[in-house]
């Protein structure tokens, strides 16, 4: 049995999506269709994809696990806020559909471990769970329409704490903002 790259989780910045699972309120990642299970690690895999004819993504088979350090698989977290927030405030980071409306956005804390790469910005690891939930008092285009308070409750089902900042999601700074006035009450 192979001994964990760390004593510790790793404690990294992250973007979420909040989204309708059927009748559940759960997380999603911001870049690909993964939903974030409640009280379970997520575990994550490769999924590379290459360009083929006809004009199509499609997978391709990696043959590693993830995180690999010639790929850029595995759960990613963020060293700062800003990072994290850059993808909060915007969809340009989607490259997939996804299969679930999408209610809102979140940053928050997550916890990093089993193999670990240690990246520019950051890490990605092979295993992840949510320390801390950060949801913005408005929503932004779509999820305008979210109540922020109810989705706080239906995400206390992942065992952290849940908490409404005071911001919208019109740009990085504010989201980041909002944190750092968080972190100077609490």
């Amino acid at each position: 049995m192979k001994a964990p790259d760390y004593v510790e989780p790793i404690s990294a910045w992250r973007a979420w999506l909040v989204v309708a699972d059927e009748d559940e309120i759960r997380l999603s990642s911001v870049v690909y269709p993964t939903v974030w299970p409640p009280r379970s690690e997520l575990a994550a895999d490769c999924r590379r994809r290459v360009f083929s004819f006809p004009r199509i993504w499609q997978k391709e088979p990696s043959g590693h696990s993830a995180p690999a350090a010639r790929c850029l698989c595995g759960i990613h977290g963020a060293r700062e806020a800003d990072r994290a927030a850059g993808y909060v405030a915007n969809d340009l980071w989607r490259d997939e559909p996804l299969r679930w409306p999408i209610l809102h956005r979140a940053i928050g804390r997550v916890a990093l471990w089993g193999t670990v790469v240690e990246c520019e910005d950051g890490w990605r690891a092979s295993r992840a769970y949510p320390k801390r939930i950060y949801l913005p008092q408005q929503g932004h285009g779509d999820d305008a329409r979210a109540r922020p308070r109810e989705l706080a409750a239906a995400l206390s089902s992942y065992g952290v704490p849940v908490e409404l900042i005071d911001c919208d999601l019109t740009s990085d700074d504010g989201v980041v903002s909002a944190l750092e006035a968080r972190a100077a009450v609490g």
